[in-house]
């Protein structure tokens, strides 16, 4: 053969051997790419799978905040000042829609504000204040006066500073508040009736120990106790003690009684013997012939 023929039959052969090396190395590309699509397929249907459950919790997250948002209506975050009264000052008015009608207007067409304040000892971080009505609006400021006066101390727990105000609560919400409102207030009534009730007992232990003083200055006398000769003693020194020397001078007087008693008797004996002895002597007296 032809030199050049051996050449080209190595080069032939060579060749052979690495198209069979590269369709081998084909091969297993090809099947790890059909081994990803598969993987990637089966992800794509977990994804959409996963995907419309997202998209149906956030369309009913989507719902019920809109059911709430219906509920609480709008608000404002203002900056509150509060009096003593208990009337708010606020740095919104009717540029910022709190209201339309003015002062001097009918009360009743004030609109009502539910105003919330900070506070971390919640769990979420607010406290309801109240409902409070438009007093006074300004373009930019207005004045707020509670509907429901405020309970004792109340007030007291308002603070200055960043307010949020609503213009509307669910009606659940102002139920729950008004039972509570009504359940303190009848605590408030209970608690005035305990203390009017400790009061009248307070005041008739008062007469009760005055009584027992006064009784018990009759017994055993007073230091103020009038000490006029002309009085009684049990007034001058109380009861016990002047029977006590009542006593004294009776006994007293039994024994002056006994002594004369029997003084007396010896008398009498004496008597009797005196007039024994004269009767026997007037017997022994000569009788007349």
């Amino acid at each position: 053969m032809h030199k050049s023929g051996v050449v080209f039959v190595w080069l032939v052969a060579a060749a052979a051997v690495g198209a069979v090396l590269l369709t081998s190395k084909m091969l297993d590309v090809r099947g790890s790419w059909l081994k990803a699509v598969e993987k990637n397929a089966e992800q794509i249907q977990k994804n959409e799978a996963e995907i419309e459950a997202k998209e149906a919790e956030s369309k009913a997250l989507r719902g019920e905040l809109t059911r709430l948002m219906l509920g609480w209506d709008r608000y404002w975050d203002a900056n509150v000042t509060v009096d003593a009264s208990g009337a708010i000052q606020v740095n919104i008015g009717g540029n910022q829609g709190l209201g339309g009608a003015q002062q001097g207007d009918n009360p009743a067409a004030q609109p009502i504000i539910f105003a919330f304040q900070p506070d971390q000892s919640k769990p979420n971080g607010v406290a309801y204040v109240g409902a409070f009505r438009v007093s006074a609006l300004e373009a930019n400021r207005a004045q707020l006066i509670p509907i429901a006066p405020p309970q004792s101390g109340e007030v007291a727990t308002w603070k200055n500073g960043g307010w949020r105000l609503r213009a509307l609560v669910p009606p659940n919400y102002i139920s729950t508040l008004v039972t509570l409102r009504d359940d303190l207030v009848e605590r408030e009534q209970q608690l005035k009736r305990k203390q009017d009730r400790i009061q009248d007992l307070n005041r008739l232990l008062a007469a009760a120990k005055e009584r027992l003083d006064a009784r018990v200055s009759e017994l055993i006398g007073s230091e103020n106790a009038p000490q006029e000769q002309a009085l009684p003693i049990e007034l001058r020194i109380g009861l016990v003690a002047g029977l006590e020397e009542e006593e004294q001078i009776r006994n007293q007087e039994f024994q002056e009684t006994d002594k004369l008693r029997r003084d007396l008797l010896r008398v009498y004996t004496t008597q009797q013997d005196l007039i024994k002895e004269v009767t026997e002597l007037t017997k022994q007296l000569p009788t007349k012939k």
